[in-house]
């Protein structure tokens, strides 16, 4: 499970740049073939919201889970071990 939540925080890292890469491609290219006046103030919203609303929150996600499971595998390494084959006197 930690395998997983690295990659969602490298995924969300590197994609963060692509997405705004993208963004800025497709908007320049947009107007290269229909002119400024195509987009009439407007803007080409699907790889802007990825770069500033998905990325981020998947960035936040993996690392709060990673950081979160290695804080549990210190905790259990440290755990004294407890012998299941004793009865307890109760």
């Amino acid at each position: 499970m930690l395998k997983k939540f690295l990659i969602l925080t490298g995924a969300s890292f590197v994609g963060f740049f692509v997405f705004v890469l993208l963004h800025n491609l497709v908007y320049g290219l947009f107007i290269h073939f229909w002119g400024a006046d195509f987009w009439n103030g407007g803007d080409e919203p699907f790889f802007f919201i990825m770069a500033i609303i998905v990325c981020p929150l998947g960035f936040l996600v993996g690392a709060v889970g990673s950081i979160t499971l290695s804080i549990k595998r210190l905790m259990d390494k440290h755990k004294p071990k407890v012998d299941d084959n004793t009865q307890s006197l109760t």
